[in-house]
């Protein structure tokens, strides 16, 4: 039986996400948009359809994530119950988080970096309708050292024959996407975030074994020269992108020239700037923040401008961002995926549009899903986001949403959940 459903709004996304289209409707039928038009030009139609009129929102394509950790709790001690918890406590998180998520109106959710024997299980519960949740792409399981950055939950493979082999099994268990730790970093005390886990030629092997699996590779880099490396590997996505140098007592090593590279070959960066945004406000309102600076970098502190600095020569030289949180680390919680939006406008300059653009059509297309999601026309599949206020005019009104439909169907309305 085919459902046929309207839904109004003062205020609805154009189709490249750069404006609004003043009391619009978006018509739905069969999980997929089939019209946007304007709600006085509907007339008739309404007689055979379920009309919602959400009235004075902003109506949005539904919120793209492309970093998340599902199973970790954004606590302030989220590396302490990385370690400790068991499968089946993260499981519970892990389903818990993905509900939150939804419900907050990130429809979408790419997931760098969980137990294998948690991530697909919880992604296959939401495909069967069992709990609600985002669309997933998972990598499952980083690839890592032995002790390397993210080991506890993570596959160990030191060698190129070994991470060739860590490769085929998470695509083998389903894997969307690879992720490799190429540097050390801040959650994991045996790792040194200043300097590479792998050489450019086991790199270069990982991104040869995922091509030729059709799978894309990113890669958590935190350091000048994982950077180089990594960009000289060809991998599709980095994941921070900091220039630590490699000696102790210095700070930044930023490169121009690997960063024309970079943006010669289109990789994309996902900075985690809202993260980093939400733990400082955690720690403004006199909650106890994240943990204390990894041994690395504590001997010369690396300011927050410093690292700005770099990612604006970075956007300037013709980098994109990505809209991704780091859900899961500390006050990274699953439900404020917009945060990347709130720090891209007042860490970074951006426009409210262009904030917006990225926290959906943007990231849609960096996942390669962008003929699918990310923006409200005909043909698309209709997930969407409503949003009290507006995000255009104040950044901040993008926060959790009022109401959410996913691939059409009514998750949430008006601040009800429905499910």
């Amino acid at each position: 039986m085919t459902t046929k459903s309207i839904f109004k709004a003062a205020r609805v996304a154009n189709a490249d996400v750069s404006g609004w289209l003043e009391h619009h409707a978006v018509v739905v039928e069969d999980g997929l948009i089939t019209a946007v038009e304007p709600a006085s030009n509907l007339g008739s139609v309404e007689d055979s359809c379920d009309v919602y009129d959400l009235g004075d929102v902003s109506l949005l394509p539904g919120l793209v994530d492309a970093h998340c950790h599902m199973h970790c709790s954004a606590t302030w001690d989220a590396q302490a119950l990385a370690l400790t918890e068991n499968n089946q406590q993260l499981t519970i998180r892990a389903t818990n988080n993905m509900r939150k998520a939804v419900l907050a109106g990130t429809t979408t959710i790419r997931d760098i970096g969980s137990k294998n024997e948690v991530a697909f299980p919880v992604r296959q519960m939401i495909k069967n309708d069992h709990v609600p949740g985002p669309r997933l792409l998972l990598a499952g399981t980083p690839i890592t050292i032995t002790a390397g950055h993210c080991w506890f939950f993570g596959t160990e493979a030191d060698t190129e024959a070994e991470v060739r082999t860590a490769i085929r099994t998470q695509v083998k268990l389903g894997a969307n996407v690879i992720k490799m730790m190429a540097t050390g970093g801040m959650f994991t005390p045996t790792a040194n975030p200043r300097l590479p886990q792998y050489p450019v030629e086991v790199l270069k092997a990982a991104v040869e074994e995922a091509k030729r699996m059709n799978v894309p590779i990113v890669t958590h880099t935190l350091s000048a020269q994982g950077v180089k490396n990594v960009v000289e590997a060809g991998v599709d996505h980095l994941i921070h992108a900091r220039w630590y140098d490699s000696d102790p007592t210095k700070g930044l090593n930023y490169d121009p020239e690997t960063v024309k590279k970079m943006a010669d070959q289109e990789q994309w960066v996902d900075p985690t700037l809202g993260h980093a945004l939400l733990g400082q406000e955690a720690k403004e309102r006199g909650e106890k923040g994240p943990m204390d600076p990894h041994w690395a970098v504590s001997f010369k502190v690396v300011e927050e401008p410093e690292h700005i600095e770099t990612l604006l020569k970075m956007h300037d030289a013709g980098i994109r961002f990505t809209s991704g949180l780091d859900m899961g680390m500390a006050y990274g919680t699953h439900d404020r995926s917009a945060a990347n939006s709130w720090a891209y406008v007042e860490k970074l300059g951006f426009s409210e549009w262009k904030a917006i653009n990225t926290a959906t059509i943007g990231t849609a297309e960096a996942l390669g899903l962008n003929k699918e999601i990310g923006s409200l026309q005909r043909g698309m599949i209709a997930d969407m986001a409503a949003f009290d206020g507006d995000p255009a005019m104040n950044i901040r009104d993008l926060d959790r949403a009022s109401t959410v439909v996913q691939s059409g169907k009514l998750l949430k309305l008006k601040n009800t959940v429905l499910v």
